[in-house]
């Protein structure tokens, strides 16, 4: 159990989605093309990703009492101590693989592990933790893009964007009860769940809207609109529905309940843009 609690303050699923992000970046509208720089890219994505969630966790051991006291740290699976050294093993693994790609993606790495260290330090209490997030999230394809010189990595980012932010939001309403007596300044906090919740519903509506653009556009094949018209676009209405259902009370264990969706939505996009 106590190996499993530093297994989990990585989040591996995380982390692996980011290395396929990487490899989803270089691939889409071109095809399936493995490549040591590549393979080296998504393992930096990887790191980063692991880095950056031990880093949040250490820094957040007093809200996660509050939020979520199953964590490795609150819950005495992981020692502090280890934790740091952990973090700083991916820290370093990312910085040294970083220096083996080019410039722009190595800057682009380097850029990531400020972000996420500012992120657990600073921005995490303030309104901009949500753009921020969603933002680190999304450099993973532009990093798969620049390594295979593909522009078609605009497209997964930007989508990444807007799914990104709106569950971020909705993860911050999940959270007020923990956030508020911490002095957290999130965007359900200084503006209230319901507007928030709003954005949020405003933002997978705008993605939703966008879904066939990659198709239309002759970027991506029918087979991307198969996948994602048949799964992901129904599960987005569906979120949307339940985003406005709850907009008078926010009931925490169906937003719960919505973030993961929106998770295997992300997954769903994927698959779709690796097929298309």
């Amino acid at each position: 159990e106590f190996v499993m609690g530093y297994l989990e303050i990585i989040r591996p699923l995380n982390c692996s989605i980011t290395f396929i992000s990487v490899l989803v970046g270089a691939w889409v509208g071109r095809g399936m093309v493995l490549s040591l720089p590549l393979i080296l890219a998504g393992g930096a994505g990887f790191a980063a990703c692991a880095f950056g969630n031990i880093v949040n966790d250490l820094l957040d051991v007093e809200i996660d009492r509050i939020n979520d006291p199953r964590r490795p740290l609150p819950s005495g699976r992981a020692r502090r101590e280890g934790a740091i050294a952990v973090a700083a093993f991916f820290g370093l693994a990312g910085i040294l693989i970083a220096l083996r790609l080019g410039r722009n993606p190595m800057l682009l790495v380097f850029c990531a592990l400020v972000l996420l260290f500012l992120y657990a330090i600073y921005f995490k209490r303030t309104t901009a933790a949500n753009p921020v997030v969603a933002l680190i999230a999304s450099l993973s394809f532009l990093l798969g893009g620049w390594i295979a010189g593909n522009n078609f990595c605009l497209v997964p980012f930007g989508f990444a964007l807007l799914i990104h932010l709106p569950r971020e939001i909705v993860k911050d309403v999940i959270d007020l009860e923990g956030d508020r007596p911490a002095g957290v300044r999130s965007l359900p906090i200084r503006f209230g769940a319901r507007p928030a919740l709003v954005l949020s519903a405003i933002l997978l509506g705008l993605l939703a809207g966008l879904l066939p653009l990659p198709y239309l556009l002759k970027i991506l094949s029918f087979r991307y609109m198969v996948v994602v018209i048949l799964g992901a676009l129904p599960l987005l209405v569906f979120i949307i529905i339940k985003i406005i259902k709850v907009l008078g009370k926010p009931d925490r264990p169906a937003l719960m309940r919505l973030s993961a969706l929106l998770k295997v939505v992300m997954g769903i996009g994927l698959i779709g843009f690796i097929v298309g």
